[in-house]
């Protein structure tokens, strides 16, 4: 049996012509790459179904015409999440001892952390250890957090006030603790720096120690 042989011309554009040869004998040459030219740009391009597309040129320039609507897949077990406050953070941990409350009212402070002028702080956590005598608790525990007003008649400060347990205690002192999340918002305006401060209040008849130790941490957000 004969095999014929086929002879193919390709024009590259550059005069040169290549054959190929399909027999039974040696492989068939390589062609070499045609570049290919799209005049017409931008060129409509339709997707349909759930293609994967892998582009690799380097650095491209995305154009986005009108107004596209993009969808965010978020689940409970694997959702997005979209911080409203601010993507980088400046965290802070700040803690203040009131010391003794006084003879004559029984109220002690302290500053926990000055903001600073124009900025605006989030607290997230706060814990409190208090020193009680040995059968009371505390009369008042509060976190005083500085807001600037918005709108005429607003506060220039919020206070939440705190919740203690009894954890341990002897005959003549007892230990009053919490932890808790919080999401509390202060802020200062740009005149000046404004703090953040913890109010404590006890029974001033009864012997000391009877202070509290306060901690808040969170972040810092504007510039």
């Amino acid at each position: 049996m004969v095999l014929g042989t086929l002879l193919i011309v390709i024009n590259t554009g550059t005069g040169s012509a290549q054959n190929v040869h399909l027999s039974g004998g040696p492989a068939a040459t390589t062609i070499p790459a045609i570049p290919v030219t799209v005049a017409n740009t931008p060129l409509p391009v339709s997707i349909s179904g759930t293609p994967t597309v892998n582009a690799n040129i380097g650095t491209p320039n995305v154009n986005t015409n009108g107004t596209p609507t993009v969808n965010v897949n978020s689940s409970a077990t694997s959702p997005v999440y979209v911080d409203a406050d601010r993507s980088a953070r400046n965290g802070f941990n700040a803690s203040c001892f009131t010391g003794n409350v006084d003879p004559t009212y029984g109220q002690a402070g302290c500053t926990l952390l000055s903001i600073p002028a124009g900025r605006q702080i989030v607290i997230e956590t706060i814990s409190c250890q208090a020193e009680l005598y040995a059968g009371h608790g505390p009369g008042d525990v509060q976190l005083i957090v500085p807001n600037t007003p918005f709108a005429p008649g607003m506060p220039d400060h919020v206070s939440h006030l705190l919740t203690l347990t009894k954890q341990a205690g002897d005959a003549t002192l007892d230990i009053w603790r919490m932890t808790s999340p919080l999401r509390a918002y202060g802020s200062a305006p740009a005149q000046g720096s404004v703090d953040v401060g913890v109010f404590f209040r006890a029974d001033p008849t009864l012997p000391n120690p009877q202070g509290i130790l306060c901690t808040i941490s969170g972040y810092m957000v504007g510039q």
